[in-house]
């Protein structure tokens, strides 16, 4: 390698994630080595040199989109996640929420909430471990909801990873392969009142059948009500009291999101179609947790801009919980 290239590769290396797409984009050397660098970090295996050469070719399209979107917002960062490598197909098969078909749910009532200022701010990130993958699947829904109780584990003392495949197997009418509802996810859980820590019953990005008895119940509350929220208020006072699932819409952009405050109004084009779990907020934005790893977003985090109305559907979809301690009466 002549001077000329380490002293490039060196500048890329020390640049941001959304230079170093940008430069990439115009530089088919430096495409290459991003290319390799996200094969070993993503641990890709490519069964034949066509599968590679397909690859590459998709990881070169989306750079050069990220790029694009780079230049198009000042205060967004786009650059290569999980998804850089997929088709626009693979990345809508993890989109497993059809607001479509949406099950009604109560409404929410003035007792389920602790009344606070809808523009102050709450968070409940502290509660969570590393942020987990769905991978190639439509459980969504199962991590949505899975999520909100792993936050409300942590607010009553026990912090740690709880089960989708539990939540999974044991909701009706919702599955791994073909998509479902993190509302119906959140009624499953509390009509069981049960759900496994993960490594008692790990995920198999498959569907199964409802096992959780004999296992160990990793609760540390109970659901005492899911009801569904209104509006920007009362996503916010939801979120007073735990962690909310809600809907979204996400479109191409956001599989590439990897940081700021998103505010591209495009995805108000899209229908209700992935789940995630909001988990806090502040004047500005709306916090939600993802599950499409820690390469995504920041660290598996992402947040949506407040005060433009419903950004990507946020508060179209979502649905609260009521919850007391399990050793507490209902």
């Amino acid at each position: 390698m002549c001077s000329s290239d380490l002293l490039t590769l060196l500048a890329v290396a020390a640049a941001s994630k959304d230079q170093m797409v940008n430069l990439a984009a115009n530089d088919p050397k430096l495409m290459v080595a991003l290319f390799n660098d996200f094969v070993r970090a993503e641990g890709r295996f490519f069964e034949t040199p066509v599968e590679a050469r397909l690859r590459m070719r998709n990881f070169n399209n989306f750079v050069k989109l990220t790029a694009k979107w780079n230049d198009e917002e000042e205060d967004v960062e786009y650059g290569v996640t999980t998804f850089a490598d997929w088709t626009a197909a693979e990345y809508e098969g993890t989109l497993g929420f059809n607001s479509t078909g949406m099950p009604e749910a109560p409404p929410l009532e003035d007792e389920d909430v602790v009344s606070a200022p809808a523009y102050g701010s709450s968070s409940f990130k502290s509660y969570y471990g590393a942020v987990k993958n769905q991978g190639r699947t439509n459980a969504c829904w199962a991590f949505a909801g899975t999520a909100v109780c792993e936050g409300l584990n942590g607010k009553f003392g026990s912090r740690g990873h709880l089960s989708e495949q539990e939540t999974a197997d044991c909701t009706s009418g919702s599955t791994i392969a073909s998509g479902g509802f993190h509302n119906k996810a959140l009624l499953a859980t509390q009509s069981r009142n049960h759900l496994a820590t993960l490594a008692d019953y790990p995920f198999r990005s498959r569907d199964g059948y409802c096992n959780y008895r004999g296992k160990r119940n990793a609760l540390r509350f109970r659901i005492t009500r899911v009801y569904q929220t209104r509006g920007d208020s009362g996503l916010a006072q939801a979120l007073n009291s735990g962690p909310v699932a809600v809907g979204m819409a996400f479109d191409q952009r956001l599989s590439g999101y990897r940081g700021g405050i998103y505010q591209d109004r495009s995805c108000m084009n899209t229908r209700g179609n992935h789940a995630v779990t909001a988990i806090g907020y502040t004047s500005s934005y709306w916090e939600i947790r993802n599950s499409y790893g820690t390469t995504w977003g920041e660290r598996g985090y992402g947040r949506f801009t407040r005060g433009v109305t419903n950004m990507c559907r946020i508060s179209e979809y979502a649905f609260g919980t009521s919850a007391s301690s399990a050793g507490e009466e209902e």
